[in-house]
């Protein structure tokens, strides 16, 4: 599937989101993988993570999701056997989903959400749930930080979660990290995907050292991989369609 939504499109045409790297992320979403947004006070986390969502629905290989919005007035938890989550409130539903039914919007990570239920939701990435998370933190480490800082103490295996990892301010994306779960005690440090040069007016891409890591993560051999990429960055260059 190589379509996108409007939402993506109007962020590469707005400047605040290059091309290669939305298509690139678009891939990774439809594998499976979850996207993390990192701001203080920004209307673009928000709008960031709204255009992924709208992407992810378009894919063929998904298939339709429910989304659940994890707010801080849901009690989110994990709800009997087989294993499968919900939240219990009334505009929510209580029934269990499985990991292949459901989409969870992570909005307020750090400092908006009850530390029971952010603990929750991000275990839930563990247990191969998606997500799209928008998180209240100035950039990676300071994320980092807190989520294992009281009361959150999550266990770093959780950390390497979190999946795609993009900072932005009010205009743009500053940085993009790609990070790695665990393997056994193994631990990688996060790929630096891109970063804004201020001083360039410009993007440094590095994705190129990552690509190998993610044709691996979407399960695909490199030259199918560079196939989709380069059909989807020929939509997101081409006028949007509603």
């Amino acid at each position: 599937m190589t379509e996108v939504s409007a939402p993506l499109h109007e962020l590469v045409l707005d400047g605040a989101l290059e091309a290669p790297l939305a298509a690139h992320i678009s891939i990774l979403l439809d594998a499976g993988l979850p996207l993390t947004i990192l701001a203080i006070e920004s209307p673009l986390r928000q709008r960031v993570a709204d255009a992924f969502a709208a992407t992810l629905r378009h894919a063929s290989s998904v298939g339709h999701r429910d989304e659940i919005f994890v707010e801080s007035d849901h009690h989110f938890e994990w709800l009997g056997d087989p294993v499968g989550i919900g939240c219990m409130d009334p505009l929510a539903g209580t029934n269990p989903r499985s990991v292949r039914s459901v989409l969870l919007r992570v909005s307020g990570l750090v400092g908006g959400l009850e530390p029971s239920c952010a603990r929750i939701a991000l275990r839930s990435l563990a247990r191969g749930y998606q997500a799209i998370i928008e998180a209240q933190a100035p950039d990676l480490p300071a994320l980092f930080d807190a989520l294992r800082a009281t009361p959150l103490r999550l266990p770093e295996d959780d950390l390497q979660q979190l999946g795609v990892v993009l900072r932005v301010d009010t205009t743009r994306v500053l940085a993009a990290h790609l990070l790695h779960p665990s393997v056994g005690t193994t631990r990688r440090p996060p790929t630096l995907l891109t970063n804004w040069d201020a001083s360039a007016g410009r993007w440094d891409d590095f994705t190129w050292a990552a690509l190998p890591a993610f044709a691996e993560r979407s399960r695909m051999n490199q030259a199918k991989y560079d196939a989709i990429h380069q059909a989807r960055m020929t939509i997101l260059g081409a006028p949007a369609s509603r």
